[in-house]
């Protein structure tokens, strides 16, 4: 009789426990396999070990994980770019608990290039000592795109896409250590384009950004390859020329003023613009980024004050230029904030009665160290800066003040004051508004007030012109186109202009008597005036032979050191006090003994 004799365990436990392990070990499958990112785990100092790799490898590299087991393929998966910075960083001493992380590219089996940010963590076997890499990859390649596409934003002009100022600067910075080491000339030139702003106000922004970007084009093709362009702002562009000498870049220069003559077709027009170009060499060491654009940009204002559509090159003079400009800017800045701005009166004589018909208020600068300086002295300045907009305000408010208190002493005999209106003032929004408040502050009757505009202002836009001069009128106040015949007037427009005088400038006054084309010319225009409707008053007046020779001309005014030169306020309350209902001077033929207030 055979018989059986064996043991019998309760491994109901054991069993139990198995099978959760199982359990867990597929959720923890299941979860690494779905995260979406590579999970993987490396044995440390083995050729082949990736001893696990989940399944998302492929989706990042098009590669199975078995394949990525083979050390050369993950090797070569890497960009060659990165390749021997991993290759430094794998070989790196570590110890347990170690946290590891890096971004790099890797190739995908398409081609493609993709960036993975790779996150780890060094653990050791406490039984066998080995060590592993776990951790997991993230494809991180929208993120990247993202940042160089902030990156390039930041760095480039958004219109031309050209480098901006930032990135200009940085790659100077670089060329000048450069030519500094290989003993080789640089040239930096800064271009501004003339008269741009014209075409912005006249036929909009979306038409001068087309003009902008098609000059860029033609600039490129006159420059090398290696050669920078950058877009500053606006209309303002500079280039970096390595290796370039004074001729080479004269050469290039005027290449590229030529270049630009040419008609732009833009919108179903031509258009035509010129540029002012400034040129600074650094041929030495010692030279900084920002003083070698300054110098350029210094050069550049010089050929533009100088005629423009032409180049200059620095010239050690200009800084002190520069320096004596910038001392001036601030010190108009603390003279409208000081009050340190005058306003003096000259008197408009009426040609047939010698009666005063009006004063025009003109500014002056009572300079605490240079004294009363002119407007030719600082008005450019005001107009480049800004200022002229405060001063145009301050002044304006000042004269109807003035003239509201002449009125109310002399309400029959006291004329009516004329203000310049700037070229920026005249284009703010708000004109009519301003002038409206100022009337209202000061009390003048609106009829008191006239406001002169230029013709090379007020043609710069006709249409707007127009309707800005029809606000004005609407207030009741008058207006006078100054500076008449020396600018590009269209009769047809000037047809449509609500103004009641044009003045003619004094360029032309002061041929009468010299030179016989004049006399025919001021003839002309006063025709051409009351052919329209319009008065005329003529500036500039010094002679006794002008001012009859206007007069037999039939000018309806005029203005002039002849006459009297600018008064304070208190000098033309004297002259109307001494007046009293009979301010006039003598305009007849041979007339003499002009008034000695004059």
């Amino acid at each position: 009789m055979l018989a059986l004799e064996g043991l019998v365990y309760d491994v109901t436990d054991q069993v139990r426990a198995e099978e959760r392990l199982r359990k867990a070990e597929e959720r923890y499958r299941t979860l690494v396999e779905r995260v979406p990112a590579v999970v993987y785990i490396q044995e440390i100092g083995s050729p082949d070990s990736a001893m696990y790799m989940s399944p998302q490898i492929e989706t990042l590299t098009g590669y199975s994980p078995e394949e990525c087991k083979d050390p050369d393929l993950r090797w070569a998966m890497v960009h060659p770019d990165d390749r021997e910075r991993m290759q430094a960083e794998d070989t790196r001493p570590g110890k347990a608990g170690e946290v590891y992380a890096t971004e790099y590219r890797v190739l995908h089996r398409d081609g493609r290039t993709k960036w993975v940010r790779n996150e780890s963590v060094m653990i050791e076997d406490e039984a066998s000592g080995t060590r592993y890499w776990q951790g997991f990859m993230l494809d991180i390649t929208e993120r990247k795109q993202m940042e160089e596409q902030l990156q390039h934003q930041a760095l480039h002009d958004p219109l031309t896409d050209l480098p901006n100022r930032v990135l200009f600067t940085d790659r100077l910075r670089q060329a000048l250590a450069r030519a500094w080491r290989r003993r080789q000339p640089l040239a930096v030139m800064f271009m501004d384009l003339d008269n741009f702003k014209v075409i912005n106000d006249s036929l909009g922004h979306e038409t001068g950004d087309k003009l902008l970007v098609m000059a860029n084009k033609r600039i490129r093709s006159v420059l090398r390859p290696e050669d920078t362009v950058a877009r500053l702002g606006g209309d303002e562009f500079v280039f970096l020329l390595e290796d370039a000498d004074l001729d080479g870049a004269s050469r290039i220069a005027e290449r590229i003023l030529e270049m630009l003559r040419r008609p732009f077709y833009v919108g179903g027009r031509d258009l035509f613009v010129t540029a002012s170009i400034g040129i600074a060499i650094a041929d030495g060491g010692g030279r900084r980024s920002t003083d070698l654009l300054r110098d350029a940009d210094l050069a550049m204002y010089r050929a533009k004050h100088s005629g423009k559509a032409r180049y200059a090159i620095f010239e050690e003079t200009m800084n002190a230029q520069a320096l004596e400009r910038l001392e001036l800017e601030h010190g108009l800045r603390r003279a409208v904030e000081r009050n340190e701005l005058a306003v003096h009166y000259q008197p408009e004589v009426s040609l047939a009665t010698g009666k005063i018909a009006g004063f025009e208020a003109l500014v002056r600068w009572q300079h605490p160290e240079q004294g009363l300086l002119l407007p030719e002295q600082f008005v450019p300045v005001a107009e480049e800066t800004g200022l002229i907009v405060p001063i145009g305000e301050a002044v304006l408010e000042e004269a109807c003040r003035q003239a509201n208190e002449w009125h109310e002493r002399w309400p029959s005999d006291a004329p009516a004051v004329c203000v310049n209106l700037s070229a920026r003032q005249f284009r703010e929004l708000g004109l009519a508004k301003s002038v409206a408040r100022v009337l209202d502050e000061t009390g003048l009757e609106p009829s008191n007030l006239f406001l002169e505009v230029t013709e090379s202002t007020a043609m710069r836009d006709a249409q707007a012109t127009a309707a800005a001069l029809e606000e004005l009128q609407g207030l009741g106040v008058r207006t006078i186109l100054d500076d008449f015949g020396t600018g590009y007037s269209s009769l047809s427009c000037l047809e449509r202009f609500p103004v009641e005088y044009v003045k003619i400038d004094h360029s032309f006054v002061g041929g009468l008597g010299e030179y016989p084309g004049a006399k025919m010319l001021v003839s002309a225009i006063i025709s051409l005036a009351h052919a329209l409707g319009l008065k005329v008053i003529a500036e500039g007046v010094e002679t006794e032979e002008q001012c009859e020779r206007l007069r037999t001309m039939g000018c309806d005014l005029a203005q002039g050191h002849l006459f009297s030169k600018p008064l304070t306020a208190k000098g033309v309350a004297e002259l109307l006090a001494a007046a009293q209902g009979s301010a006039t001077f003598p305009v007849s033929a041979g007339s003499r003994g002009w008034p000695a207030r004059a």
